[in-house]
């Protein structure tokens, strides 16, 4: 008897640590906008155009980081409604998404991963602005949070995913995503009027060190990045940017002439085209 007590004893000590157990590994029960999918309480109040907030803004766009404060704080009540044109489905645009209302383009910096699933191409959305900040990254227009680097510099970059949730609202889907054109007879210092931020497509294009081998980046190099430019253009112009991190990094370059469709954003003097997948770059047959 007493055997078989100090057996059931132990068989309910083991269930209680268990429980325990469970409870400690469980997942915190999150709420909507701690899952990350928006703050549906947000009103359409104040609206400006992604052209007038960058204009608004110009003097912290335009200054480096180096050289004075790049970025300010939203202290008004203020919003945007855009659709998403890039986001990181395949790990290029790492941790960020482009919009553009059709008065321009931006890019909104978060710091979480699988955004796509969430906000796929094509997603309209409301960002309320007060309380995030408006500046640039390398003189790219961005909006995000604060950001120091190892030199003691600070800059706009990638915002809290739970400060995120609760900015935005999805106002609509399935919107048309239509890239512009690249020009070349625009001159380079037009090109942030024109292209910051922007969905572009280069025609007729091929890449200069495509030679059945050379891949878009350095997969399993770690952190890094690989510049490709164009046969057609000068690299001051514009060239192509892929992530070492990208899913197709492994991927060759295609030898032949395709058309190049990806978010056109600025690195201080340098001008790089970003593919969201590798479906963006079409094969001239």
């Amino acid at each position: 008897m007493k055997t078989l007590k100090y057996i059931m004893a132990m068989a309910m000590a083991c269930s209680v640590n268990m429980a325990c157990m469970n409870s400690n590994w469980d997942e915190p029960e999150l709420s909507p906008e701690q899952a990350g999918i928006g703050n549906n309480a947000i009103k359409e109040t104040h609206v400006v155009s992604v052209a007038d907030l960058k204009a608004k803004y110009k003097e912290y766009i335009n200054t480096d980081c180096r050289d004075g404060n790049s970025f300010t704080q939203v202290a008004e009540d203020m919003q945007i409604k855009a659709v998403v044109t890039g986001n990181d489905a395949q790990g290029n645009l790492y941790n960020e998404i482009s919009v553009d209302d059709g008065t321009g383009a931006i890019i909104i910096a978060i710091a979480q991963g699988g955004i796509y699933g969430q906000l796929p191409i094509g997603t309209e959305i409301l960002v309320d602005l007060k309380g995030l900040y408006v500046g640039n990254y390398g003189k790219q227009a961005e909006i995000g949070a604060p950001n120091t680097n190892a030199h003691g510099q600070t800059y706009v970059g990638r915002m809290n995913r739970f400060v995120w949730a609760r900015h935005f609202k999805v106002t609509g889907d399935g919107k048309t995503v239509e890239p512009v054109l690249f020009d070349k007879s625009i001159t380079v210092n037009k090109y942030g009027n024109v292209y910051d931020g922007k969905l572009v497509t280069l025609k007729n294009v091929s890449f200069k060190s495509a030679d059945g081998k050379a891949t878009y980046a350095y997969a399993g190099s770690g952190p890094g990045s690989k510049q490709v430019y164009f046969n057609e253009y000068n690299s001051k112009l514009v060239m192509l940017y892929t992530s070492n991190f990208a899913k197709f990094a492994a991927h060759p370059l295609p030898t032949g002439k395709v058309n190049v469709t990806g978010v056109m954003k600025r690195f201080n003097n340098t001008w790089e085209i970003v593919i969201r997948t590798l479906d963006d770059v079409e094969e001239i047959k």
